[in-house]
């Protein structure tokens, strides 16, 4: 299995859609996708959203289903510097980031104090449930909260399991499943934490995807049954380079490196 995220183009936030650009960048996106073969595709509620996946789906003649956790993690909390409530629970400054160990900690990240004082764990907890929920629904289901194994129809038997094939250019495709999530950075990031068991803020913080950009989380099943993810792609987007469109820099605090 393969799930594959794609964050909204360039948003236009005042009208709940894309720019331009981000238009420009939907068309060239559902290019790429056409040439995919998926087997199914997930929103966000919200527009910008809609927006990057529409032309995808008319090019392919698919349809998508809106999932409302999907939609931006943008729950507010109060800025401990400014005593300000703010839009999101991540880009603090970097010395508050760093001087704040429980940031680091997975299992205790949503106790540092602005996100206790709104549960962002609550809204943490939805998130990461629905996804294992949805997730269950293709035989993959998680072994616990703090456990990010996935327990799966066996696609291995045991003897093939048993020979050592990590050096390989190409490994057997054991499930062609491939799953699509067009959605945002802040909610992607906390679901590639909980599908690879860290602490989202170091996403958050450390980490940027321009819009429409796709990164790629592929199944490994070493003991057959059971199935860990792990990032094979992150952030690509050349579907944008090779129509000479740079990539966007909204979401991020300077210039994007031009390649």
């Amino acid at each position: 299995m393969h799930i594959i995220f794609i964050r909204h183009g360039d948003p236009d936030y005042e009208n709940n859609t894309v720019t331009e650009k981000g238009a420009r960048e939907a068309q060239y996106l559902a290019e790429r996708i056409a040439r995919w073969n998926v087997t199914d595709f997930y929103v966000s509620p919200y527009g910008r959203a809609q927006d990057t996946l529409k032309p995808a789906l008319l090019k392919t003649e698919r349809t998508a289903v809106t999932l409302p956790w999907l939609r931006e993690f943008d729950h507010h909390v109060i800025d401990p510097l400014s005593g300000k409530e703010r839009s999101c629970c991540w880009d603090w400054m970097p010395r508050y980031f760093y001087k704040e160990q429980k940031f680091f900690d997975r299992k205790r990240w949503f106790n540092v104090k602005p996100l206790r004082q709104k549960d962002i764990e609550k809204h943490y907890r939805e998130v990461c449930d629905g996804f294992d929920a949805l997730l269950a629904q293709y035989d993959y289901t998680r072994d616990s909260r703090d456990c990010a194994i996935y327990n799966c129809l066996p696609h291995l038997t045991e003897e093939a399991a048993a020979v050592d094939t990590h050096l390989l250019a190409q490994q057997e495709d054991l499930d062609s499943k491939n799953l699509v999530f067009v959605c945002h950075l802040g909610v992607m990031f906390a679901l590639i934490a909980h599908l690879t068991g860290m602490s989202p803020v170091q996403l958050w913080q450390g980490c940027y995807v321009a819009p429409t950009s796709v990164t790629v989380l592929g199944a490994e099943e070493r003991v057959p049954g059971e199935v860990v993810f792990r990032v094979q792609q992150f952030g690509d987007v050349r579907h944008l380079a090779e129509h000479g469109e740079p990539a966007s820099a909204c979401g991020f605090f300077g210039n994007l490196f031009d390649l």
